[in-house]
């Protein structure tokens, strides 16, 4: 994500699969990758693309149980740090890890999800430079319901001072905040489907590029949402 001439330039996936045909697909310079996985099954067939964002990443960090999701995915590959209050985390995983330097960060605090504890300790290591990182998680949106609406509720509360995206089966989910947003979609990889959903109160929606566009039309949970759209525009 970034700014230019008043308006909000989303990479989307290009941020997963960055390119070198021009500056808004190329991996954003001076810019930090960190990998966070939550405690659901990380998918064999994105294999190719979790282990080159693990190899690509700065800081990778699993978010309790997902140390045990992690260690049936792959075994070889090492988290830098396991954070939460380790409830979920298996004692032979957490051996597993501990014995290859792996840091095992538990914390106490019961008001804070284990992925809001995560961010915490990446932000701990980015010496509160959160907008000089891209943080992609894998998981948070496959699982339970309470466990899904408090992932929207986090990349919601820290949208403004953080780029994080988050992966799942079927889709690539970020927050688009108010003001004018240009998001750049990689034919390859994106849609055909799309939606636009409104997380805090009405919104009002003006789109291009959209099979079904929109002009200053209000938007909210109660009301009129954007699902199952179509791209039809790559940007």
């Amino acid at each position: 994500m970034s700014s230019d001439e008043g308006e909000t330039v989303h990479r989307g996936s290009y941020l997963l699969y960055p390119d070198d045909v021009s500056s808004d697909t190329m991996w954003p310079k001076d810019t930090d990758l960190a990998v966070l996985v939550l405690n659901e099954p990380i998918p064999q067939h994105n294999h190719e693309l979790f282990s080159s964002m693990w190899e690509r990443a700065t800081h990778r960090i699993c978010i309790d149980g997902g140390a045990n999701q992690l260690y049936d995915f792959a075994r070889s590959l090492i988290p830098h740090a396991i954070v939460g209050d380790l409830d979920s985390l298996l004692p032979h995983v957490k051996s597993y890890y501990k014995d290859r330097n792996c840091v095992v960060q538990k914390y106490d605090d019961q008001d804070s999800t284990d992925f809001m504890k995560g961010l915490a300790y990446l932000d701990s290591k980015l010496e509160h430079q959160s907008n000089n990182c891209v943080t992609v998680v894998f998981g948070g949106l496959g699982g339970r319901l309470d466990h899904t609406l408090h992932t929207l509720k986090v990349l919601f509360n820290s949208h403004k001072y953080r780029n994080v995206v988050v992966v799942s089966d079927d889709n690539l989910t970020f927050v688009v905040p108010k003001g004018k947003n240009r998001i750049l979609v990689n034919s390859q990889v994106d849609g055909p489907a799309c939606g636009i959903l409104p997380l805090a109160g009405e919104t009002v929606l003006t789109t291009s590029g959209l099979r079904w566009n929109m002009h200053e039309q209000k938007s909210s949970f109660e009301g009129l949402m954007s699902t199952s759209n179509i791209i039809d525009s790559p940007s």
